[in-house]
């Protein structure tokens, strides 16, 4: 696998160190979730993937929660915020470039309304990114646990 190369006469600066960390840390969860993925394909067709496969619907069909309890629009309203603060922009100027509401964009940001694609698409083009880009920054951040994604979100890192 991937190493990074170990730290030279040079020292890493703390947002560096940080950055260092969190890859290593994807590193990690891309090993454990390969690993996952070979089990359940060398499972496939056993009795005891059915067990799994209902625990996935019902978590789904209970407020399409993924993983452990967080909600997609939660992350998404997240990454939102944190493109827009990071362009300096406001809310008023991504509603004015999107036509959407100031309200809903606002409830989007926080979580509280799910966006339809369209939405997503034109929120995502309001930030100078396509869609898929913005919903790729979602899956990382979903693979972060709580306090890594707001401290990648907050310092902008996700972007880069």
């Amino acid at each position: 696998m991937a190493k990074l190369p170990e730290q030279e006469a040079s020292p890493l600066t703390p947002s560096q160190a940080t950055a260092v960390r969190l890859y290593r840390k994807q590193l990690d969860l891309a090993q454990q979730l390969r690993r996952q993925y070979e089990e359940r394909k060398s499972l496939a067709g056993r009795e005891s993937m059915r067990p799994m496969q209902k625990r996935l619907m019902r978590s789904s069909a209970n407020g399409a929660a993924i993983g452990n309890g967080i909600l997609f629009r939660e992350v998404l309203g997240e990454v939102i915020r944190s493109l827009r603060t990071e362009r300096k922009e406001t809310l008023h100027d991504i509603a004015e470039k999107t036509g959407v509401s100031l309200g809903y964009l606002s409830e989007v940001e926080r979580g509280k309304k799910e966006a339809s694609s369209e939405v997503m698409e034109s929120i995502s083009l309001a930030l100078g990114l396509r869609l898929s880009d913005t919903l790729r920054l979602v899956a990382t951040a979903l693979d972060l646990n709580e306090t890594d994604r707001r401290e990648v979100l907050k310092s902008g890192m996700l972007r880069k």
